[in-house]
């Protein structure tokens, strides 16, 4: 049973450059071979209502179009490390292939059940009701870039960039980022091989910084609302009181 943060690899990048400069990199090492890249488009749409009432109860709800494709996921979020293991999280979404220009109401039967399914205890809201006030709260555009590697020992991996390009619709802000994933795609029994060549990538490779948040907490972290007024001033006169302090040799009041 593999831990998810053991067979994937996510990495926040230094500039545009960053990806071509990696693939680069590993092309230096002869125990690895590249295959030509494959490129795709998605986008993700996240939804909630107004008063938020998924994501209070630690819920996702996505519509992911690729193509005339597309998906449809509910999930369950997580924040401990017990459950990033692939059972439990498999346990805890559900996904449909949808068309898609389908409208959501069409699947609203998928969406109860499938929350029935995911929850032991009765929901404190009325799914029905729920997903007929959902709207699209965040939009992600993402470029993809598909590449895999072949090592010794039956090693396969999945090398992925993306670029995103996020509309957050309830703080109104945009923004652009760049992701590379590293994912195992062969047998649980080459894991250690993996970790071998994440070690190597990440010793050789200064330009990437490894993150275990998802597209979703990236998107919404890069897009949260600005400082008001206010809150700058009060950010403003917080250092002047750490600085006066530390200058008196006084301890702070949070030390």
């Amino acid at each position: 049973m593999l831990n998810i943060f053991k067979q994937e690899r996510r990495y926040t990048v230094f500039d545009k450059n960053t990806y071509l400069r990696l693939i680069k990199l590993i092309g230096t090492m002869t125990t690895y071979t590249l295959d030509y890249p494959t490129k795709q488009k998605l986008v993700d749409y996240y939804y909630d209502n107004e008063n938020h009432l998924l994501n209070e109860n630690e819920l996702l709800l996505r519509r992911r179009i690729y193509g005339n494709k597309a998906e449809l996921k509910i999930k369950r979020r997580y924040f401990k490390e017990e459950y990033f293991y692939t059972d439990n999280l498999r346990s805890h979404e559900r996904e449909k292939e949808i068309g898609a220009k389908d409208p959501l109401s069409k699947h609203y039967f998928f969406l109860n059940n499938a929350l029935n399914s995911m929850f032991s205890n009765n929901l404190q809201f009325d799914p029905d009701k729920l997903f007929e006030q959902v709207r699209v709260n965040l939009i992600i555009k993402i470029d993809q870039e598909n590449r895999k590697l072949f090592g010794y020992g039956g090693l396969k991996v999945e090398i992925r960039q993306e670029k995103l390009k996020i509309f957050n619709k309830i703080t109104n802000r945009k923004a652009k980022t760049e992701l590379i994933q590293l994912k195992l795609l062969s047998s649980e029994d080459t894991l250690p091989l993996f970790e071998d060549f994440i070690t190597r990538v990440e010793r050789h490779c200064k330009e990437i910084f490894y993150t275990k948040d998802s597209k979703h907490e990236i998107a919404i972290k890069n897009t949260r609302p600005l400082p008001t007024k206010e809150e700058i001033k009060k950010h403003k006169e917080e250092m002047l009181r750490r600085k006066a302090f530390e200058e008196s040799g006084e301890p702070t009041q949070n030390a």
